[in-house]
């Protein structure tokens, strides 16, 4: 059986939702930021992805010939074409639980795994939503999750680029333009959905929390994108909490005048955010029992048996981060080689597919930027730049803790490819504006010592 997700009518359909889409947000763009220097950012991102979307659907079409993402086509495929013949049932495929469809609603299902799991459930409904009305075609609905994912970028960009005006062209980069980012955070498919959700969650959080304006729109947003993010990825909000509530309790430092007191502050709020968050998540793994620590690290061990287990049978390229305790002590120990092998690996010689090269230069520039900065700025005073901007915490921590999460889960390259896109627009941007932040501080020393002399 020759599976397919793109078909002849597909080509013919995609210039159409590509135009139609690009004319909306072209609408957007001079409506809102006509007179804007970012307005020259806003098509060329959106572009980017587009071509990634389709670089992606012919990707899992004609060289892997599967994947999730044809799963979650053929559970589209049921919603459109059950539509056709009772609507109703297909409006009860969207809208409720498989558990609770009636019988003759079950019957219509083609493949019932994916309905039958919470978060692919929820992947499958938004795409069978978006089927009724792009006549069923893969492009048509891989596009407009595109776009989902290109704004909840654009609403991130926006946050920092009202903290810091003067680095857009860094962030513009950091947060829009990264390679891996715009090719596999795209398409119908778990990533793309989140990192729109990602990105207007943070953005709803700093204008309500931080700016504290538009109370009830943004908090609205802000239950709406938790919600979905939540059902999709519930960790991605487990290492956003801490990481958010540090960012919001720092920022409250900037309001202090005394520069003592301000120097005091800013370690407390820091421990007082981190566990402020781990006590959030704890609450969260009691109102929500699969949703607790230890639900989690059996979940995770689950996926990491069953990657190694579909590594072997593809010939895919794993690693190895030896023997796993589930233990605190266990914890802390997978801590850093996790957390490197998400950010900094593949390197170049552990290549062996194609398509992991661009994944393993993109790391590679990573690495070397980061030593680069580390070496430059040194310890303390990377530390010292860390406490004193909140955003630098913030992106960092949140960035830290989800490598963690998804290096020691994947134990493949390229499914880690795909895991590790929400943190890296935080933490490059967090390393921009470090380089920056140390430049500035060098200029500054040199400027100060040459009024000395």
């Amino acid at each position: 059986m020759q599976w397919r997700i793109i078909y002849s009518i597909d080509f013919l359909l995609l210039p159409i939702f590509a135009v139609v889409l690009t004319s909306v947000f072209i609408i957007v763009r001079n409506s809102r930021y006509s007179n804007s220097i970012i307005k020259r950012y806003f098509l060329p991102a959106l572009l980017f992805r587009f071509i990634g979307a389709f670089l992606t659907g012919l990707m899992y079409q004609y060289y892997y010939n599967g994947g999730d993402t044809f799963w979650y086509f053929m559970g589209t495929q049921d919603i459109y074409f059950t539509a056709f013949k009772d609507f109703p049932a297909s409006l009860e495929m969207i809208f409720q639980d498989y558990r609770d469809l009636h019988p003759v609603t079950k019957s219509y299902l083609t493949f019932h795994r994916f309905f039958m799991s919470d978060t692919e459930a929820m992947v499958v409904r938004i795409g069978g939503f978006l089927s009724l009305f792009t006549f069923g075609s893969y492009f048509g609905i891989s596009l407009i999750l595109t776009s989902f994912a290109f704004w909840g970028c654009w609403k991130l960009f926006l946050v920092f680029y009202d903290i810091y005006p003067q680095y857009h062209r860094a962030l513009a980069f950091s947060i829009l333009m990264v390679p891996s980012v715009c090719f596999w955070g795209t398409g119908l498919m778990k990533d793309s959905i989140v990192m729109g959700a990602l990105g207007i969650f943070v953005n709803a959080a700093y204008t309500l929390f931080i700016k504290r304006q538009q109370l009830l729109r943004t908090l609205i947003m802000l239950m709406i994108s938790g919600w979905l993010i939540m059902q999709i990825k519930v960790y991605v909000i487990l290492a956003l909490l801490p990481a958010m509530l540090i960012w919001v309790l720092l920022m409250q430092t900037q309001h202090i005048k005394s520069v003592f007191f301000r120097r005091f502050a800013a370690p407390i709020f820091f421990l007082a955010g981190t566990l402020g968050g781990l006590v959030a998540v704890q609450v969260l793994g009691q109102f929500f029992p699969k949703y607790s620590l230890e639900n989690l690290l059996l979940e995770a061990e689950k996926i990491r048996w069953w990657l190694e287990v579909s590594t072997a049978r593809d010939g895919g390229t794993s690693y190895d981060l030896g023997e796993f305790d589930p233990s605190l002590f266990g914890i802390m120990r997978a801590f850093p080689v996790s957390v490197n092998v998400a950010l900094f690996r593949p390197y170049i010689w552990e290549v062996r597919k194609p398509i992991v090269l661009i994944s393993s230069l993109e790391s590679t520039v990573c690495l070397v930027f980061f030593l680069y900065i580390f070496f430059k700025t040194g310890i303390s005073k990377t530390l010292q730049l860390m406490f004193n901007d909140p955003v630098i915490m913030f992106c960092l921590v949140f960035a830290i803790m989800f490598a963690f999460s998804v290096g020691f889960t994947s134990t493949n390259f390229g499914a880690l490819a795909r895991y590790k896109i929400p943190c890296l627009p935080f933490f490059y941007s967090a390393l921009f504006l470090l380089y920056y932040k140390s430049k500035n501080m060098l200029s500054l020393t040199e400027q100060l010592a040459r009024a000395t002399t």
